[in-house]
């Protein structure tokens, strides 16, 4: 594929540079694909560039601007054919490299460590200004995000749009960062392509060679300013001086060479190209079934995830033996135990023994899966132990081994942004696979923010990227203050639409059970977002027997109840029902239903309006523990009240700048207070 920039210092340095560095890895024999993330085309490109649309209309799809989109396809290179998949990226720019590192994992994973190259594209305002580099050069030489390496291609214009090196960084060169691993730094003249043939060389035999990260920093610049229309003389005069005095590179190069002729060849490829393009057509599914006009409807179905309970039974002795040398903690041993217990009575089973259990019978009926995040092995609240440790050796255990697929869980860096791309890029890739990243407290997904909005939330409406990647946001207002509380309920529904994501705030361990199972079990892939509990992981109450997660069984989207002649309904979600429930019996309060949404997007509204109907003239409220500006109701507000076909009140905490207080006697008081007033109780 060409790679066709606006400036022939690009063009014919960039072309000739990566070409260099995918022939010399073919002549290493030391990979059968390519994953980069540029190039395509000729003619494709300049269609697109003239604003011909990737997808058709009919698709569906919002699609994205003409530079934004990837490409797929072959190419002939040393002889023999490759596969290359340019990934298409965001504005964001550097969230695009562990996305498509995350790709390149799985065709290795798929194909073997020879099966990949990942090629990353960076400009020198970029690598040097963004974060998640630094991000994805750490996670590199860590097992669960190694590719054997990836090769970095700098277009060091130096300048960052009309921002001089001096304002953008405090290194010397753009890119210092790579000092991070210690990795190589070949710094080329990109006037010179010799000598940018030579550096190519050199970086893909150093990484067919040891496996690791390289990096070429080509110094050029650009003739044309930051884009087409841009006026770069505004603000670097003296620099657009010298650069409109040069020849373009290629004739230049051309000549010396003894090639001008082949240049000329080239010019008359772009015209062509150029004609071609105007007869340029829209590719792709007619009807992509992630974007069915009755998306949102499907992905409320039933589908049933249930296991046989001596299949489970026969999983839970699995999970809880340890190899008989194993000297364990002894709250260890009473973990297991305990947890044994619970699933040979087939009763009992709390959330943490839900999930192992989803985990553990997935991979038995043959699907991979991955779990990982930060402090996710043992759990961030002590709640999994998926790896047991000899106390006297430190010789480590993995509960989930010796499955008829592999399980890999993994304790994750401190980071949220490049490994939640890397995830998602993977988990795109790999549909059979269970794809599990979670956050140690929910408000983490706030630094991956953008990870999240510019991928996961609209990656299949942008590129039809389908990805059934998990996310568990351990969420809760339980009296810790107002860091780690919660998982910006407010923030993902806001980003809901046309059956992008779903969202699930479940209330018993069975159904978390099933809404992991059914990522798999059901033919889409879409990707999940699971509110986790914190306070719910023991708590007595939130316990599931087997027969919830037997055969015939699947996720309730509302869970409702029959309480004759009730005066009031109350709405919730998640945690919240259990200490409702609790204090109605406490109280001995016989008129007020409890109805759970447990899904919350997308909406059930004919499960809603089932579980509503025998109310018809009861109050209807909607409870949440979350401040009135920070929950679900203003995104459900009057979805609610159209389904009621009447007024929903709402019952929070009230509207506040941080999520929640300090003090534990002020939230305590407060959550009692949220509490009794759903149920229409004085304090």
């Amino acid at each position: 594929g060409y790679l066709v920039l606006t400036d022939a210092v690009m063009k014919a340095a960039v072309e000739i540079g990566a070409r260099t560095i995918l022939a010399a890895g073919m002549h290493r024999g030391r990979f059968t694909q390519v994953a980069l993330n540029f190039g395509k085309p000729l003619a494709r490109l300049i269609a697109e560039a003239q604003g011909a649309p990737e997808l058709p209309f009919e698709v569906g799809a919002s699609s994205d601007v003409p530079y934004h989109l990837g490409f797929e396809g072959t190419a002939q290179i040393a002889g023999q054919e490759v596969v290359i998949w340019v990934s298409p990226h965001p504005s964001h720019l550097s969230v695009v490299g562990p996305m498509m590192q995350g790709r390149a994992r799985a065709v290795i994973a798929r194909d073997g460590a020879a099966a990949a190259l990942p090629l990353i594209l960076h400009t020198d305002a970029a690598i040097a200004g963004q974060g998640i580099n630094m991000e994805m050069f750490q996670l590199s030489g860590l097992a669960p995000f190694n590719v054997g390496g990836t090769i970095h291609l700098i277009l060091n214009n130096q300048i960052g749009f009309t921002t001089e090196e001096a304002e953008g960084r405090t290194a010397r060169s753009c890119s210092d960062i790579a000092k991070l691993i210690e990795a190589p730094v070949l710094h080329v003249n990109g006037d010179d392509p010799n000598a940018l043939i030579r550096v190519g060389r050199v970086a893909a035999e150093y990484r067919a060679e040891f496996g690791a990260d390289i990096v070429i920093d080509m110094v050029a610049y650009r003739r044309k300013g930051h884009n087409e229309i841009d006026e770069p003389r505004f603000t670097q005069p003296n620099a657009y001086r010298e650069i409109d005095a040069m020849p373009a590179l290629s004739g230049r190069y051309g000549h010396r060479i003894g090639a001008a002729t082949e240049i000329a060849g080239f010019v008359a490829e772009i015209d062509a190209a150029f004609d071609a393009a105007k007869h340029w057509t829209p590719n792709g599914p007619e009807t992509p079934r992630g974007l069915a006009t009755d998306i949102e409807a499907r992905m409320c179905d039933a589908v049933e995830t249930g296991v046989d309970i001596g299949t489970l039974q026969r999983l839970g002795r699995h999970l809880t033996t340890a190899p008989e040398e194993f000297a364990l903690h002894a709250k260890v041993t009473g973990f297991l135990a305990k947890r044994a217990s619970a699933i040979d009575a087939g009763e009992g089973i709390d959330w943490a023994t839900a999930e192992a259990l989803a985990l553990a019978s997935l991979a038995d009926d043959g699907a991979p899966v991955r779990l990982g995040g930060q402090d996710t092995v043992r759990g961030a609240f002590t709640q999994r132990h998926l790896a047991l440790f000899d106390q006297q050796s430190e010789a480590r255990h993995m509960v989930l081994d010796g499955l008829t697929a592999a399980v890999e869980a993994y304790n994750a860096p401190l980071t949220e942004n490049a490994l939640l791309a890397f995830e998602y890029g993977l988990s795109a890739a790999t549909p059979d696979r269970l794809t599990v990243w979670e956050a140690q407290f929910g408000d983490f997904l706030n630094v991956a923010q953008p990870v999240f909005d510019q991928l996961i939330a609209c990656g299949e409406d942008r590129w039809l990227f389908e990805s059934g990647l998990v996310i568990l946001l351990p969420h809760g207002l339980d009296g810790a203050g107002p860091d780690h509380v919660t998982g910006r309920p407010e923030r993902l529904l806001a980003a809901c639409a046309r059956g992008n994501i779903r969202v699930v705030n479940a209330s018993t361990p069975a159904n978390f059970f099933h809404a992991l199972r059914r990522q798999i079990v059901e033919s889409l892939r879409k990707p999940l977002v699971v509110l986790t509990p914190k306070a719910l992981l023991r708590n007595p109450d939130c316990v599931s027997g087997l027969d919830e997660m037997g055969p015939g069984t699947h996720f309730r989207t509302v869970i409702g109840e029959t309480v004759l002649g009730a005066r009031r309904v109350v709405m919730c979600s998640g945690k919240l029902f259990h200490y409702l429930d609790a204090t109605r019996r406490e109280r001995g309060i016989a008129d007020v239903a409890l109805v759970r949404v447990e899904q919350l997007y997308p909406l059930d509204e004919a499960a809603i309006r089932a579980a509503l109907e025998p109310y018809s003239g009861a109050e209807v409220v909607w409870a949440q523990e979350e401040p009135e500006n920070m929950g679900y109701f203003g995104w459900l507000d009057r979805q609610l009240e159209r389904i009621a076909g009447k007024r929903v009140k709402l019952v929070s905490r009230p509207a506040v700048p941080s999520p929640a207080v300090g003090p534990k006697k002020w939230n305590d008081v407060e959550f009692a207070a949220v509490v009794v007033a759903a149920l229409g109780e004085k304090a």
